[in-house]
C-alpha cells in the first residue's frame, strides 16, 4: 500500500535524512504490520526525539577536561595511570579491575556525575592516552 500524500509531506519536512530513510524502509519494507503507517511513523520519531534528548543532556568533554583528569589520575595513582596506557597500547582494551578504579577516580575527581557522563569520560580519556602514547 502506497504511504499516503500527508504522511509522505510529514516525512520529507523532516531535517534528519537517516530519520527519513529508517521511516521510508520501515514503510515499505517487506513484512506483516500490526499497526498503521502514521502509527509507525509516530513511533520512530518520539523515539528519535527521545533518544536526541537523552544524548543531548550528556556533558560534552572538552579537551582540557580530559587533560586535566589525566594529570589528576597520573598524580592520585601513578601506578594505575601507567597499567592504563600499557593495557591500551598492548591490548587496545582495560581490564575491568583497572576500568572501575579509574571510574571511581573519575567519581572522586568530579563528584556528582551521572552515569553517563562517567562512561563518556572514560571514553575521552582512553582516546586521550592513545594520542600520547609514545
Amino acid at each position: 500500500m502506497p504511504i499516503s500524500p500527508e504522511l509522505q509531506a510529514k516525512i520529507d519536512a523532516l531535517e534528519d535524512e537517516k530519520l527519513r530513510a529508517r521511516i521510508l524502509g520501515v514503510l515499505t519494507g517487506p513484512g506483516i504490520r500490526r499497526a498503521s503507517d502514521e502509527e509507525i511513523y509516530e513511533s520512530i520519531v518520539s523515539d528519535y526525539a527521545a533518544a536526541e534528548a537523552y544524548w543531548g543532556k550528556l556533558k560534552k568533554w572538552r579537551d582540557e577536561e580530559v587533560a586535566d583528569f589525566a594529570q589528576y589520575l597520573k598524580g592520585r595513582c601513578p601506578g594505575d595511570y601507567l597499567e592504563f596506557q600499557r593495557q591500551e597500547k598492548e591490548y587496545q582494551e582495560i581490564e575491568d579491575g583497572l576500568a572501575w578504579i579509574v571510574f571511581r577516580v573519575i567519581r572522586e575527581w568530579r563528584p556528582g556525575l551521572d552515569e553517563s557522563d562517567v562512561i563518556g569520560l572514560f571514553g575521552k580519556f582512553r582516546g586521550y592516552v592513545r594520542l600520547h602514547l609514545i
